[in-house]
């Protein structure tokens, strides 16, 4: 949730951008009654089912599902989260969020802010671009970038330069365009010594500009062009630039990632640039570090299969057992390749041409195989007998333990059972059996859940399912909220993370104004996978529309999962404390304590009530009337 301050300037911003306006940059709108429609940006469609409404300042696609305000439609667009999309809107309508972040983190005067950052790379972006093709001391470098086969076409889209191999050539052309020193130091683009006194940060690397999605200017990389043993240098993690979370060529390739849904991953800017040159324009490289789950996520906004393009197979060996945690948590798909005879992807396009490299990416073996195949070959290809019951249990361990298995949804979980099954040549069944088995070898010592706790999870989940068929109701008529307020508690406790946030936001909003909005409602989510759910549940709720019998309806369902958690409750107590057995004995009861027995046996009479009350109870043998 956003606090106070930063939601009334998320409140400006939005009042600023209409959605009609800022939609119709990207999508050609016509009037359709009181709303607009047009084809939908986020999936293919020959009929319109895109419609935005002027009146609720929302989106909402029929085809795909996807909805939301003017900040979500921006996310989904450019695969942005909300502070860039609030951000970048800031800036289209002419709104400064600079105070607010100064207000927010109070810093010195000369501490730079996020947009300082961005511009002062931008001018040495351009300042680096004109040396290179300008300063007679950078002919060493254009024969460099000539004889890796760099067009002048992707030069100049890749905004590539170079820095002379001086001390302060940097530093006094930053003295006369007036930028802060502070500013350059703390973008990496000077450095300061022990003295105070200050030096130009790369010095004779080609110069590769980082972009981010975007397309601002959030650091940069020099290629060494002599002997220097750090073959790339990158800009430091600062307050816009972190290499963990951006990819090169990424603004490159949105536009191919929305045709392919597939991105490619190399390991330098070079194989980047140049696997966009020759036509792979879906093409991203780590900045040399390792795939984290950032670069996944970020990934994830535009593509649902990845292919990792490596040098050798050792690092393909390392990059799949780093990779297939990472990937599968974030429900990509991803395969792995390498280019063959000790070449990197750049060599291989200037050498060989296009379809050679295409060839490496038709190779692709996916990771879960990947692995097989290097375990099956420490198994002597596991063909059959102990070998390959070995290599199957040490997969199946890796699985496991590379995964948080348990933690995946059930539906890419039969996925992955699936796929592991045609690997291993086994039933779905047994690949379950053998996973359960080794996952239970690997556990930590504990009890199973009870039938009980099966039992409460069931009840939470149906609390859940009333919860969202009253917020169905609520999102639409607002003003019934006093009907259900004294029951509204029950949101607390359903299990569903997202419904639960946006339950509990909704109560929220509804206590803090005097009248609710449902745009603005939707301003206190940053996740746009929160907001589809709410708009989803928005249009669900209209379509219903009867709203007052829906509530009706949602609280008697309310009333009777609250008489079977009563209900369950006392037919545990029955079963595990015998209190059936105890109470309907027709012998004496010696020793049996006279108040015990009038607890057990109004219990039992609570039970039988209960039990005639609601339907579907329990086996006929706990309906006897207690004696």
């Amino acid at each position: 949730m956003l606090n106070r301050e930063i939601s009334e300037m998320t409140e400006r911003i939005r009042t600023a951008s209409d959605i009609v306006d800022v939609v119709s940059t990207y999508v050609t709108l016509k009037r359709a009654g009181r709303n607009f429609k047009g084809l939908c940006p986020f999936h293919n469609e020959k009929t319109p089912s895109f419609n935005v409404l002027p009146d609720k300042q929302i989106f909402k696609c029929f085809g795909c599902g996807q909805g939301g305000d003017v900040f979500k439609f921006v996310q989904a667009k450019e695969g942005i989260p909300f502070p860039e999309a609030r951000e970048l809107l800031a800036q289209r309508a002419g709104i400064s969020i600079e105070d607010e972040r100064r207000t927010s983190t109070p810093r010195s005067p000369e501490q730079p802010g996020k947009s300082d950052l961005e511009r002062v790379n931008r001018w040495a972006s351009r300042w680096f671009q004109k040396q290179l093709w300008e300063s007679p001391s950078a002919e060493s470098a254009r024969k460099y970038a000539e004889s890796r086969g760099i067009s002048e076409e992707s030069a100049q889209k890749f905004v590539i330069g170079f820095a002379p191999a001086s001390w302060e050539s940097l530093r006094n052309a930053a003295a006369g365009a007036n930028i802060p020193t502070e500013w350059l130091v703390e973008a990496g683009l000077l450095k300061r010594r022990e003295d105070g006194t200050t030096y130009d940060g790369f010095r004779n690397p080609l110069m590769f500009p980082i972009f981010d999605a975007m397309n601002r200017v959030v650091g940069c990389g020099g290629r060494a062009l002599d002997d220097d043993p750090a073959k790339y240098v990158n800009s430091p993690q600062n307050a816009l630039f972190d290499k963990s979370r951006c990819m090169y060529g990424i603004h490159a390739a949105k536009d191919a990632f929305a045709k392919s849904r597939m991105a490619v991953v190399v390991e330098g800017y070079l194989d980047c640039l140049l696997a966009q040159q020759f036509g792979f324009g879906h093409t991203v490289a780590t900045l040399g570090t390792a795939l984290t789950t950032e670069h996944a996520r970020l990934l994830r906004r535009y593509v649902d299969s990845v292919t990792l393009v490596f040098d050798s197979d050792e690092a393909g060996r390392r990059a799949a057992d780093r990779s297939l945690p990472v990937f599968i948590a974030e429900k990509l798909d991803v395969r792995l390749s390498h280019v063959p005879k000790g070449k990197d992807p750049a060599d291989l396009l200037v050498s060989e041409g296009a379809n050679a490299f295409d060839e490496v990416l038709t190779s692709a073996t996916d990771a879960l195989e990947f692995k097989w195949n290097q375990v099956r070959g420490r198994y002597r290809d596991a063909v059959s007998g102990p070998d390959r019951v070995k290599a199957i249990e040490e997969y199946l361990s890796l699985v496991v333990s590379s995964t948080d298995f348990g933690a995946i949804d059930p539906i890419q979980r039969g996925l992955i059972l699936n796929q592991v099954g045609k690997l291993l040549g086994l039933s779905i069944d047994e690949v379950h059996r053998q996973l359960r088995i080794v996952a239970r070898r690997s556990a930590p010592v504990g009890t199973a859940a009870a039938t009980g706790a099966a039992r409460v999870a069931r009840a939470q989940n149906e609390a859940s399912a009333v919860v969202r068929e009253i917020l169905c109701v609520l999102l639409n008529a607002p003003e019934l909220f006093g009907n259900i307020e004294a029951d509204f508690e029950v949101a607390r406790l359903i299990p569903d993370d997202d419904l639960r946030e946006i339950a509990l936001g909704f109560e929220a909003a509804i206590r803090e104004a005097d009248e609710f909005s449902f745009v603005r409602f939707l301003s206190r989510f940053e996740s746009a996978e929160l907001v589809g759910k709410i708009t989803d549940m928005q249009s669900e709720g209209e379509r219903r529309g009867n709203y007052e019998r829906s509530l009706e309806l949602s609280l008697d369902r309310l009333s009777y999962l609250r008489e079977s958690e009563y209900r369950e409750r006392l037919l545990g107590e029955l079963k595990t404390n015998q209190y059936q057995k105890d109470l309907m004995d027709e012998a004496d009861p010696v020793g049996i304590d006279s108040k015990a027995e009038g607890a057990h046996r109004a219990k039992a009479l609570a039970m039988t009530d209960l039990a005639r009350r609601v339907n579907h109870f329990a086996p006929r043998k706990y309906l006897a009337a207690p004696q």
